[in-house]
């Protein structure tokens, strides 16, 4: 039985393929699929620190602040 992420992901990748059939063959054969994603990950992590001015990012840089802390600290 697929889980969920499983199933969105077979959907998308039978569209995927159905109008891309010579990408098919590639996404079988590439093997380095896990660090695409995790690079993809940082990208968009990258995307949001773009948008903050220098002394955020430096404070951020040096350890002063932690993003993950601030966020705890937000209300939900």
């Amino acid at each position: 039985m697929q889980s969920t992420i499983e199933q969105s992901l077979a959907d998308y990748l039978s569209g995927y393929t159905r109008n891309n059939p010579a990408g098919r063959d590639h996404l079988i054969s590439y093997s380095d699929w896990q660090r695409m994603a995790q690079l993809e990950l940082d990208r968009r992590a990258s995307s949001l620190l773009s948008t903050l001015p220098d002394a955020e990012l430096q404070a951020i840089a040096e350890g002063q602040v932690s993003l993950a802390d601030i966020v705890r600290g937000l209300p939900a």
